[in-house]
């Protein structure tokens, strides 16, 4: 009964996502796709939309490309959509919009541009690593993309898909602030925040200030990990200090989260 109530509300969510579109689509320059009326289940409707969702854009028109209305808000609306029903279809749609957009250069470095904002800043409303990895993954396997940039996003890909929001993060050795060595395989019976930090970062010893101020509860630990090259890697470690929230059995709630969204999670 549940799965089923679940289905439902992930149908509903669709169909008002779909409304929403087309009522957009009256009020923007960007060409929305007009989806068939034969296509009646929300899913279908959804999947279409993502796999159609470029077909009326002319990817060398930079004029329109740059613009807010057009290529921005086309490309918000896009990663919204492929974030909430790109399931079924989500590779093979970032696979058509890369292989469109890459084509031509001036259109490479916008939407390049656009991706990096919305979806590699850890402040962005709209960051989602699943959807960051399926592009880049479509870059790394476009035919227009070299062998040295093929490296560069490879590298990017692999940082995103690591320790995703709802997979158990990877177990490490830590030596804790008191000299002791753990694993946070020791805390999966309870909520973690993981703390990594550089000794010599200034950031690190600000943000640590703010968050005293501004206490978790009380059944969250926090442990101050020292970053390492290992953890670097591990943790997708761009800048110090880097904030996990991890829920009970080590399941990644929040990667790379600001201050304040780990606060605001609470409220």
């Amino acid at each position: 009964m549940m799965k089923k109530l679940q289905s439902m509300a992930v149908a509903m969510t669709a169909v008002l996502w779909l409304c929403a579109v087309a009522v957009t689509a009256q009020n923007t320059a960007f060409p929305y796709p007009a989806v068939p009326d034969t296509l009646r289940q929300p899913q279908a409707r959804a999947d279409y939309l993502l796999l159609h969702y470029w077909d009326n854009v002319d990817f060398a028109d930079t004029t329109l490309l740059d613009s807010q209305d057009y290529g921005e808000q086309g490309f918000v609306d896009y990663i919204d959509l492929l974030g909430r029903f790109g399931k079924n279809v989500g590779p093979q749609s970032a696979k058509i919009f890369i292989a469109k957009a890459w084509s031509y250069a001036p259109a490479r470095r916008r939407f390049d541009g656009l991706i990096d904002q919305y979806l590699d800043d850890n402040a962005s409303p709209l960051r989602n690593d699943r959807i960051y990895c399926l592009l880049l993954n479509a870059i790394v396997n476009d035919c227009h993309t070299d062998s040295t940039e093929r490296s560069r996003y490879r590298f990017r890909a692999r940082l995103a898909a690591a320790n995703l929001p709802g997979d158990t993060a990877s177990d490490f050795a830590f030596t804790a602030d008191d000299g002791s060595r753990h694993s946070i395989r020791e805390y999966s019976n309870q909520r973690l925040c993981l703390f990594f930090y550089d000794p010599d970062c200034e950031n690190c010893h600000t943000v640590w200030t703010w968050m005293q101020a501004h206490p978790l509860p009380a059944d969250v630990r926090i442990l101050r990990v020292k970053v390492n090259d290992k953890l670097t890697m591990q943790y997708a470690i761009k800048a110090t200090p880097t904030i996990y929230l991890l829920d009970k059995d080590n399941i990644v709630t929040l990667k790379d989260c600001t201050p304040e969204q780990l606060v605001k999670q609470f409220k």
